[in-house]
């Protein structure tokens, strides 16, 4: 990722974030190249020598998740400027981290599936997604929680979290000390709002920014 090389905080978080997809590929990898050594070795166990073959197929898993990974941090790091990458850089270090997840004055940064970067001027509304697993449709088994940041140009970025409130407050505390303009939490309604007519969710949004700088003081 030479784009972000000039860049050592974003860069090391990029390198931190694929390592999950990367060794795992090395090692498939090496274990898949072995096995055909072990042909040429005398009383080795042939159901081994097949299971390390088998091998590439994990190894092909993890390349491609690897390079999916490569590709969308590589379009997500494009709509910024230089500057703007500097400033995310430099304020990295005093940023406080949360499942994954930190805010800077210029974007909110992931780190989970590659290095992904949201900008912080067209983050509109913040809210939690649940999906529930069940067993015949009755017995919850499972929950999948996505925190999802929704732009002012109707782009949705996800990113999957606990299944607590800890990160969405987190965000939400964070975010509030750069933008008060800024929708949080679902109710019914709200996408359609979002889908059909964003402007008056950015009204909204307004009304929300007004309402706090009241409950502030007015000191903001």
């Amino acid at each position: 990722m030479k784009q972000l090389k000039s860049y050592g905080n974003l860069y090391h978080y990029y390198c931190r974030s694929v390592k999950k997809f990367k060794i795992p590929f090395f090692v498939c990898l090496l274990i898949f190249i072995l096995a055909f050594a072990t042909f040429v070795l005398d009383n080795f166990p042939f159901g081994l020598s097949l299971a390390m073959l088998g091998m590439i197929f994990p190894a092909i898993l993890f390349g491609v998740l690897w390079l999916i990974a490569s590709i969308r941090t590589k379009k997500l790091v494009k709509p910024f400027t230089p500057q703007q990458l500097h400033m995310i850089d430099q304020e990295i270090p005093s940023c406080a981290m949360c499942d994954g997840l930190l805010v800077t004055s210029q974007a909110v940064v992931g780190i989970k599936i590659g290095l992904e970067l949201v900008p912080m001027a067209n983050v509109l509304w913040v809210y939690t997604m649940v999906m529930t697993s069940k067993i015949e449709g009755v017995i919850p088994v499972h929950k999948d929680t996505t925190l999802i940041f929704a732009g002012r140009d109707h782009k949705r970025y996800g990113f999957r979290i606990k299944n607590n409130q800890q990160a969405f407050l987190f965000i939400q505390t964070e975010l509030l000390k750069h933008r008060l303009d800024i929708v949080f939490g679902y109710e019914s309604g709200m996408d359609d709002i979002y889908k059909n007519d964003i402007n008056r969710m950015i009204a909204f949004s307004q009304e929300c920014a007004d309402k706090r700088r009241k409950e502030m003081g007015g000191f903001l």
